[in-house]
């Protein structure tokens, strides 16, 4: 990979004066993605915009309204291991503990995997499952986005050429268990086939459902989660997964590898679901010792 400049800048001002110079500047912080997309010829290289030196781009932190905010150059490596974050936001660790090797974790970002928007992004579901929201910063200042508002389609986000995504927000959760499951190729840094991201709390009712590498954005399965509403006995859950495979029918549009992923998406999401549910119980079950 080669660029014509390379810009390092240590304040957010310096990163977005940068942009927009050229219509080949790039914001890079581990490069991973970037890397393999310029060995492809999928992009072009003019100007790369290193945006690891910049402080705020780096938080992992709690603020004062209870929610967990996670520098968008924050790797994958340091969401996993985070105390915070397993406390606060356990979908999100597990989620980030699947991405690739030890070696694409301690370089990949959170930012990164969020901004390229893949369909196969392990964090992404779990993103979604947790109402996210991305706090993103330009020349007009700063917006927040939803999922919704932020993903676009496979590989195509809200984001402008002279805009940077500064932040991930997860806002405080209520108690509950979590589960994220994932299928691919091989067992290690495999892209994912499918993968479900689930949370889950049997006293109070809530079911928090997402899957990955099926639709062109992330998104939840409200249907199937209003199933679960109802109760969190097996056959409930059986009923959800259910429900999922037949979103994902009707969202597949007859594709040929729907055959092998629509009993398999069905199977994860009712394992996720026990898993979380489980979870929930393990630990409400410590706190009554």
């Amino acid at each position: 990979m080669s660029a014509l400049r390379y810009l390092r800048p240590r304040v957010l001002g310096e990163a977005l004066d940068a942009l927009g110079q050229d219509g080949d500047t790039r914001v890079v912080a581990g490069g991973t993605d970037l890397l393999v997309a310029s060995r492809h010829g999928k992009v072009t290289l003019g100007t790369l915009v290193d945006v690891t030196a910049i402080p705020e781009l780096r938080v992992l932190r709690e603020d004062g309204d209870g929610t967990l905010r996670i520098g968008a150059a924050t790797t994958h490596a340091a969401v996993a291991e985070s105390p915070l974050v397993h406390r606060r936001a356990p979908l999100l660790a597990q989620a980030s503990s699947w991405v690739g090797s030890v070696q694409v974790r301690n370089l990949a970002t959170l930012g990164g995997n969020t901004a390229n928007a893949s369909v196969a992004a392990d964090t992404l579901p779990a993103l979604a499952a947790l109402r996210a929201h991305f706090a993103v910063s330009g020349p007009r200042g700063e917006r927040r986005l939803s999922v919704g508002e932020f993903f676009q389609g496979p590989g195509q986000t809200v984001l402008a050429a002279d805009e940077i995504l500064v932040a991930i927000l997860i806002p405080r959760q209520t108690p509950h268990g979590a589960s994220f499951l994932k299928i691919g190729r091989r067992r290690a840094a495999a892209i994912s086939r499918l993968s479900a991201a689930v949370m889950a709390n049997p006293e109070t009712g809530l079911a928090r459902i997402a899957v990955g590498a099926v639709f062109p954005r992330p998104q939840r399965l409200l249907e199937a989660e209003e199933v679960v509403h109802r109760g969190f006995g097996d056959p409930q859950l059986e009923e959800a997964g259910r429900a999922v495979e037949e979103v994902v029918r009707q969202a597949s549009g007859g594709r040929a590898s729907m055959a092998y992923k629509l009993p398999v998406v069905r199977a994860l999401v009712v394992r996720a679901l026990r898993e979380a549910r489980d979870a929930f119980l393990a630990e409400r079950g410590k706190g009554q010792q």
